[in-house]
């Protein structure tokens, strides 16, 4: 092709020629400006990767690993990168921890209940409207004979019958006198008056020694304040009658305390370390009003771990609405025993080895025997003292909150839902609950989960 037809065929085919030269002096300035780019990405992802490195390689790498103690603080808490041998550690000693920790709280659970149970089976949390007059006297009938029968089991009682002593002395000295005026022919002289006398005296604090001698510790049902000696025609509200089943609880627990601090000695009061109870008397609970129609609480899911409050009391624990406390309720009570001064330590043992009870207050004061003996009371040869005593117990929620009646739950702050001063309402009859085991295990934890306490015929022994 000459040179005229190649400036012919250039000119009609111009286009082809100026994007064929384009794109050739493109070629080398896109392999720049490409490898410029691929520079500039690597070195971006390079950034991005040795950030990701030294985030996980350094300080945020490293984890804090602990285990939650008893009391809500974290144990063995230590900071290490991470890695599975240490979670693995970790976790099995958890692991050990719940189940050392749930072992006690169930082993609590059943100290604390022991084998408490409901005196009258149907009555609470709620009887039906047909049968809940007769339960309520049911019950009142079963509180005196409850607490008969613990009197009986630590050979509880009083002194020798003053009208049948003082009739057998009567009759011993009208017999001496009739043998001399009858050996003799005349009345007794003065002197024989007095042998009379001594010997009466004498024959008196045998007597009275004999009767210390078989019982464990001088009590009666008067002993103990609010136990009536006859059922009433009109029985208390329910949550009345609540607050007595709780009573005869505590009441049981300080009289095996008593039994266990005295023993079983042969020598009955004389060895034992209480020698009478004079009062027991279970403080009011705030749910027992006159009218029997406690002030609902609003509810509180409480906290996870029992409160304390050392401005309230000496063991700073405290329960009912207000103290975000969840687990367990406070009682006081207060008793006025006669106790060997030497001894009482073994009391004071014997109630915290019985129960979740503790004493937050003590007073002694001075007892005359021989005044006490003209009346009856023998206490034996060692000094002893009247001890009046304050005392606490901790009644864990989870293993009564099912036989609570709604207004108690209500005046406990335990009712989902409710508000305060909201008027209470008749609860439903609850609906039959399956079985479940018995406790699986107070001071500030969990209960058992068994069933409802057992009732009349399976009473609290």
């Amino acid at each position: 092709m000459n040179g005229k037809a190649v400036i012919g065929w250039l000119k009609k085919h111009w286009l082809i020629v100026v994007f064929g030269v384009v794109a050739v002096a493109a070629l080398p300035a896109a392999l720049f400006f490409a490898q410029t780019m691929n520079d500039g990405i690597v070195k971006k992802f390079e950034g991005e990767v040795a950030k990701d490195y030294t985030s996980v390689a350094g300080s945020t790498a490293r984890v804090s690993y602990s285990v939650p103690g008893v009391d809500g603080s974290k144990v063995l808490e230590k900071s290490a990168e991470a890695n599975q041998a240490m979670i693995d550690r970790y976790a099995a000693i958890w692991d050990q921890i719940k189940t050392k920790t749930g072992a006690v709280s169930e082993k609590g659970l059943a100290f604390n209940k022991s084998d408490h149970k409901l005196l009258v089976e149907g009555l609470f949390p709620r009887p039906d409207e047909l049968s809940e007059k007769v339960r309520r006297r049911d019950f009142m009938r079963a509180f005196i004979e409850f607490h008969q029968r613990i009197l009986a089991e630590a050979r509880a009682g009083m002194p020798a019958e003053a009208e049948a002593l003082a009739r057998d002395l009567s009759d011993y000295a009208l017999s001496q006198r009739e043998r001399i005026k009858a050996d003799q022919g005349r009345d007794p002289t003065p002197e024989e008056t007095a042998k009379i006398a001594q010997e009466l005296q004498d024959m008196r604090i045998s007597r009275y020694r004999a009767r210390a001698a078989e019982l464990g510790v001088y009590a009666s049902i008067a002993s103990f304040e609010g136990v009536p000696t006859d059922v009433l025609d009109t029985a208390p509200p329910l949550v009345s009658l609540w607050d007595l089943q709780e009573r005869a609880w505590m009441h049981h627990d300080l009289l095996r305390a008593i039994t266990a601090a005295n023993g079983n000695s042969a020598g009955g009061i004389n060895d034992g370390v209480v020698k009478r109870v004079i009062k027991i008397a279970v403080n009011n609970s705030a749910w027992n009003t006159a009218d029997g129609n406690p002030a609902p609480q609003a509810y509180d899911a409480g906290e996870d771990k029992a409160p304390t409050d050392l401005s309230r009391s000496v063991t700073g624990r405290v329960s009912g609405p207000g103290t975000r406390n969840r687990w367990f309720d406070v009682r006081t009570a207060q008793l006025d025993l006669v106790v060997s001064s030497r001894r009482l330590p073994a009391f004071i043992d014997a109630l915290s080895a019985t129960n979740f009870i503790s004493v937050l207050d003590l007073d002694l004061s001075r007892v005359e025997p021989l005044a006490d003996l003209r009346e009856g009371f023998a206490y034996g040869d060692e000094h002893v003292v009247r001890a009046s005593l304050s005392i606490e117990f901790v009644l864990l929620r989870e293993w009564r909150k099912d036989a609570m009646p709604e207004d108690v739950k209500r005046a406990l702050g335990m009712a989902d839902g409710v508000e305060a001063g909201t008027p209470s309402a008749p609860a439903a009859a609850p609906a039959a609950r399956p079985s479940r085991p018995t406790p699986q295990g107070a001071g500030g934890g969990a209960a058992p989960r068994g069933g409802r306490p057992a009732g009349r015929g399976g009473r609290d022994e």
